[in-house]
């Protein structure tokens, strides 16, 4: 099995291809689109959710505050400890270009670099690791006690967390099972895409994970909003199953996923 920080990265990586992400970036930041002030890491941890400043004390905590201080000019241990409303308002006021949603580029340099130090980077698998990543895996033990020692359901858990938050909602929620009925799945599917649905049969027939984790994304998409219901089958079942289709887009996930 993999250590927490592989895992982690394997697990960003596989969420990262519907997003067409480039890679797992540490050094991740982007500015006030959304109204949080900044986003920063591999989580996007920011100052409106207040999901920052712990990563800031944390990483402050690690290297020491005055080596912290050297990466700026503003008082980050200031930052660390502000109250989401105004740490927003000190992001705009030290860090977004003046008039613009965008990071100034002086303030993105120094914030790269300083995300991309060891603390920093030993900071977010942590934080991760105990948050994300670490409701992750006590659904693999939940829904697939029998696969714990396989990555591809913590990459499918790891997918569920951050995109949906789990397997229930104000809808209703997903009961483990042993005998998982995937046909209705497929069938689902066969009416979605039928290049997926052939991929997706051609998997389950002699994979008992992909049908366990088919059932699983099948029941949770089913929770989902209609309109979004095969937007989410259709990622998580790729998953399940480490090929189908998303977006248009052929998925391979055969070299990453045992």
């Amino acid at each position: 099995m993999l250590d927490d920080k592989s895992l982690l990265e394997l697990c960003l990586a596989v969420s990262g291809t519907f997003e067409n992400s480039t890679g797992v970036d540490y050094a991740a930041i982007t500015g006030n689109f959304d109204g949080m002030g900044i986003s920063v890491g591999v989580l996007q941890w920011n100052a409106g959710s207040g999901s920052l400043q712990p990563l800031l004390l944390n990483i402050g905590n690690r290297m020491g505050w005055d080596k912290a201080q050297t990466f700026f000019k503003s008082d980050i241990h200031h930052l660390a400890v502000l109250k989401p409303s105004d740490a927003v308002q000190f992001c705009l006021d030290h860090y977004i270009a003046t008039g613009k949603t965008t990071v100034d580029p002086n303030a993105e340099a120094a914030w790269k670099t300083f995300l991309n130090t060891p603390e920093s980077i030993a900071a977010q698998v942590e934080i991760a690791t105990n948050g994300v990543l670490g409701r992750a895996k006590a659904l693999v033990q939940q829904f697939c006690p029998d696969y714990t020692d396989r990555v591809r359901p913590y990459a499918f858990f790891f997918d569920l967390v951050t995109q949906s938050g789990g397997m229930r909602n104000a809808r209703g929620h997903v009961d483990p099972t042993t005998a998982p009925n995937y046909q209705a799945a497929l069938d689902f599917a066969a009416g979605q895409n039928a290049a997926c649905d052939i991929a997706w049969s051609g998997v389950v027939a002699n994979d008992p994970l992909a049908q366990l984790l088919l059932y699983y994304a099948y029941q949770r998409s089913l929770l989902s909003n209609p309109l979004y219901v095969w937007d989410a089958l259709s990622r998580r079942g790729s998953i399940a199953c480490r090929v189908g289709i998303v977006h248009g887009s052929r998925i391979n996930f055969t070299s990453q996923l045992d």
